[in-house]
């Protein structure tokens, strides 16, 4: 799966990662980077994070490998928001993570699943406690049916099967 994340979104509503980016933003940035990487080696998803250039050296834009990771800065004159915005209208991700209303909206329109900063981060730290456990992944749920046992419609479906992949 191609996960997209804004990244100063999930940075500062993540404590840990706040205190980081508050003293220094490629502080900041690297400690998600290294959250991550662990992430992504349990998962196998495609993760690239976005920021905006103009908040650190790379203000031509351009994008760079960190532990697995692709982080990817927006260029002069142009916000993480457009970047992220237009990767998920070229079907570059099957899902988003941010908190901003505007992005999900476009994600939604495009067919890319969004969730919450919050949310994802559960996950990363699921799945790093069952990796420090050395836990198997488990499956969560009944695909295809809602609560109420009715079925979903193809897109709940989709978005679902997504997250349940998270």
């Amino acid at each position: 799966m191609r996960i997209i994340i804004d990244g100063y979104n999930l940075i500062r509503r993540i404590p840990e990662l706040r205190a980081l980016d508050r003293n220094d933003l490629e502080a900041g940035r690297d400690g998600l980077a290294s959250e991550l990487s662990i992430y992504r080696v349990g998962k196998g998803h495609r993760i690239t994070v976005v920021f905006d250039g103009a908040e650190s050296i790379h203000l031509g834009g351009g994008s760079e490998r960190v532990a697995g990771i692709t982080i990817r800065y927006s260029a002069r004159g142009q916000t993480a928001d457009q970047v992220i915005q237009k990767m998920c209208r070229e079907g570059l991700a099957d899902m988003v993570v941010s908190g901003d209303r505007e992005i999900t909206d476009v994600a939604k329109r495009a067919g890319v699943t969004a969730v919450s900063p919050d949310f994802f981060w559960d996950k990363v730290q699921e799945e790093m406690y069952r990796r420090f456990k050395g836990e198997e992944s488990e499956e969560e749920g009944k695909r295809g049916k809602g609560e109420k046992g009715r079925k979903l419609s193809k897109e709940q479906r989709k978005d679902r099967g997504r997250i349940e992949k998270l």
